[in-house]
């Protein structure tokens, strides 16, 4: 139910409504007869087989049906085969026949108004079976005793009035027309009640259990949104059914900084926070949307109609307002969408996440992030697998390189290559990474990358260096040091890993980066104030590099705080005698900022943009104004090039600046 009370419908044709309780509490199924069906349910549309395994209840169901079938027949062969038992053979025949009809009912048409009249029916065939024979017991009487409650359980305990009325009233027709009854009839008249009462009601009774230890696996007791289990299955079976014509979509939603909240304000905060989120999901989604919480502060919507970007941006809004006390709750959603991505749960969970990595690790920002890539199911040419698997052999790697300037001089210290990847629906490297990462093979497409960077033309104008980005479980991995170590001379190389990377594994990454600096390779580390406090591990490990992230440089030219840091982070770099990267420098006001705390590297779209190797930086971008105002040219920075190749040379410049003075 999207809000206060809703209802589901049990294996035995009984709804069983449930109230919304409060978000602290759990919600509890009440049973409570009602006429409905069970094709209510989201497994009506399955059958046979598929319908039993779906709800166990359905397949004890059938199978007592099935008893109550062959009592039928068996009846029926035996008033043929000893006309002589009863005093009515054809009415009594008649009877097993209607027993053996009503069960067919029950195999074939399991829903409450057929079940009405099969009752009745089933009451009608006591009357013949019994109504119209004598006071004794037989055989007869002993299968259609046994015919009564394989009935009571094929209908799952239900035990109607109207056949109540005629059972009982056929048991006492016998009294009434011979005046009086034996012990042997008593005894039959109250074995029928008994079962009548105690099979209906303890049947009633594990129906209920059974629905409620369904409903308990089904769902999350903390928000009461589908389970992960159950959301997989619902999954799985929507997407199956999905056309082109009419897409099945599919979100993933991770909330942002949860673990913070767990941290400063306690569990049970963490708990409010999602049952909020969870309320607030379901608030906005169509009647049509099944929502679950995959576990932790994961969610998923499955959405069979709409435009999955709008649902989103709706479901956005609906959690920035969820927490209460002005607290704003912000998410980033993948999405996916089936059958284009995939035709079953797997591939479009896979799908999703690789989407939803992408929008956590965007720098633009974005919140929403759809899968455009190949599709996850199969193994085909037009498969994302097959398509990984032609980048990871080196088909379709492309490398651009964009420059990183030496500010102090104007010339090209270093160029960093970047990935760009070929002959695919989308040339994103996050994209592939992420899929690579699902499919377990991240470490050889970074290798793969590896390889064809290393392959870039030489030589480099001016005897500029090549820096090349490496995960930290890649860079330790042996088989990537044996592609670095394939050089004699790594001099002219700058190996990056992010300061995330320092942080996990900075011992590791130690001992493996000792054989590369020894063949004069250089340790840069990335990304640098991106929200990992890495401090430590940065003076353990002592880089040559310093790369600080987009988001220090940003604005720095109107915010004197994040000047006063990035002027620090130089003083830091200069006394320790590493080189600090300024990264993603866009504006002629950032780079006058950067220049005035002494800022020596920067690279960004305002020198130049990732092109062929090897581009030159534009004159117009190294034509900035001075502290003082004044126009700084070319031949300004020509004599400033040589002033400080002179004083670098006077003063036996530490190593940290003898690879600007030698640019």
């Amino acid at each position: 139910p999207r809000a206060g009370a809703g209802a589901l419908i049990c294996p035995s044709g009984r709804r069983c409504s449930f109230q919304t309780a409060p978000a602290s509490r759990r919600r509890v199924p009440v049973a409570q007869t009602v006429a409905d069906t069970p094709a209510d349910l989201p497994h009506a549309r399955l059958s046979g087989a598929r319908l039993d395994r779906a709800f166990p209840v359905l397949r004890a169901r059938r199978m007592a049906a099935s008893a109550r079938a062959a009592l039928g027949l068996v009846g029926v062969a035996l008033v043929l085969t000893l006309p002589r038992v009863p005093i009515h053979p054809t009415e009594v025949a008649a009877g097993f026949a209607i027993v053996l009809g009503s069960a067919l009912v029950q195999l074939t048409l399991p829903r409450l108004s057929w079940m009405q009249v099969e009752e009745t029916l089933g009451g009608a065939a006591a009357v013949l079976i019994i109504g119209l024979e004598h006071r004794h017991v037989t055989v007869l009487t002993l299968v259609w005793l046994a015919a009564i409650a394989t009935g009571v359980m094929a209908r799952g305990g239900r035990v109607h009035w109207a056949g109540r009325i005629l059972v009982i009233g056929a048991l006492a027709l016998p009294v009434i027309r011979y005046g009086g009854m034996t012990a042997d009839y008593a005894g039959l008249c109250a074995a029928t009640i008994c079962l009548l009462m105690t099979s209906g009601r303890l049947t009633l009774e594990l129906n209920r259990l059974l629905l409620q230890a369904r409903h308990d696996a089904d769902h999350d007791d903390l928000t009461g949104l589908l389970s992960r289990a159950a959301f997989r299955a619902t999954l799985d079976r929507m997407a199956s059914q999905a056309r082109t014509s009419a897409p099945v979509s599919l979100l993933l939603l991770d909330l942002d900084s949860f673990g913070k909240v767990n941290k400063t304000l306690g569990h049970a905060a963490g708990d409010a926070l999602l049952t909020a989120a969870g309320e607030a999901i379901r608030s906005v989604v169509d009647p049509g949307c099944q929502v679950g919480r995959l576990g932790g502060d994961e969610f998923a919507v499955i959405a069979p109609s709409g435009d999955p970007h709008a649902l989103a941006e709706r479901i956005l809004d609906a959690l920035h307002g969820c927490a209460g006390d002005g607290q704003r709750v912000s998410a980033c959603i993948g999405a996916a969408q089936a059958p284009r991505d995939g035709h079953d749960a797997d591939a479009l969970l896979m799908a999703g996440d690789i989407a939803l990595r992408v929008a956590k690790r965007s720098r633009r920002g974005a919140q929403i992030s759809s899968y455009v890539g190949e599709s996850l199911s199969g193994a085909g040419e037009r498969s994302a697998r097959y398509v990984l698997s032609r980048l990871v052999a080196g088909e379709g790697i492309k490398v651009a390189v964009q420059p990183i300037v030496d500010l102090r001089t104007g010339a090209i210290h270093a160029y960093e290559a970047l990935t760009r990847l070929e002959g695919t629906n989308l040339q994103d490297p996050l994209h592939w990474l992420s899929v690579a990462e699902e499919l377990g093979q991240r470490d050889a497409l970074e290798r793969a990358c590896l390889r064809a960077a290393l392959r870039l033309p030489r030589p480099r104008p001016d005897g500029a260096r090549l820096s090349v980005n490496l995960s930290a479980p890649v860079l330790i991995d042996p088989r990537t040091l044996q592609i670095l170590l394939e050089h004699d001379d790594l001099s002219d190389l700058i190996i990056e890993v992010t300061e995330e990377a320092l942080v996990a594994s900075d011992a590791q990454l130690r001992a493996a980066i000792a054989p590369l600096l020894e063949r004069g390779a250089s340790l840069a580390v990335d990304d640098m104030g991106a929200g990992y406090s890495g401090l430590r591990q940065v003076t353990a490990v002592r880089p040559q590099y310093l790369k600080l992230d987009r988001s220090l440089i940003q604005e720095i030219d109107v915010d004197p705080a994040r000047a006063a840091l990035v002027g620090a982070l130089v003083g830091y770099a200069e006394r320790v005698g590493s080189h600090l990267v300024a990264e993603g420098v866009e504006t002629a006001a950032e780079l006058r900022a950067l220049r005035a705390v002494g800022v020596p590297l920067a690279q960004g779209y305002h020198f130049a943009r990732p092109g062929e190797p090897w581009p030159n930086v534009a004159a117009a971008a190294l034509l900035e104004t001075d502290a003082g105002g004044v126009t700084v040219t070319m031949a300004a920075w020509e004599r400033r090039a040589r002033s400080a190749t002179r004083s670098a040379g006077e003063a036996q410049p530490s190593p940290s600046l003898s690879a600007s003075a030698r640019s």
